[in-house]
């Protein structure tokens, strides 16, 4: 028996769905911390933390801060990023941001900071793809007329 080869129209709309795919898993991964750290940056208050902990392995490591906000009440956050190459010690005093109507989305300044550049490109390619999938899934062919026409 001979299997059918597939047609142009499911094999589109399997690349469309994929290109829809990757574009969300790209939004998760570069979307959400560029949006928090855009945040942080514009609205965010100031203030100094703690380290009290680190987690992560021996290559990676995540800091653990401890920070008082401006309602009076302590806080601990652990950080989105971990470092290969910068390390806290434990009671060290780093600089941070904190969103004021939910302490518990907040950053090191240096960590998220560092960060911006590989959020902004995951979430431009992102974008691209969701496009991409979005053009592939339209039932009627794109077509870019770029003639010029006398009218």
């Amino acid at each position: 028996m001979e299997q059918e080869k597939p047609t142009k129209k499911n094999n589109i709309k399997f690349w469309g769905v994929a290109l829809l795919l990757g574009a969300l898993l790209l939004f998760i991964v570069g979307g959400y911390p560029f949006v928090k750290q855009l945040a942080l940056d514009t609205i965010g208050l100031e203030a100094t933390g703690t380290v009290v902990g680190v987690a992560g392995a021996d290559s990676i490591q995540t800091p653990m801060v401890e920070f008082t906000a401006a309602d009076g009440k302590q806080y601990i956050f652990k950080s989105y990023y971990g470092s290969r190459n910068i390390r806290f010690a434990i009671g060290e005093e780093v600089q941070m941001r904190y969103l004021a109507v939910n302490p518990q989305i907040a950053e090191i300044n240096l960590l998220g900071r560092i960060n911006y550049p590989s959020n902004l490109g995951a979430t431009c390619i992102g974008s691209f793809l969701l496009m991409g999938g979005l053009v592939a899934l339209r039932n009627k062919p794109l077509v870019l007329d770029f003639s010029r026409r006398k009218g």
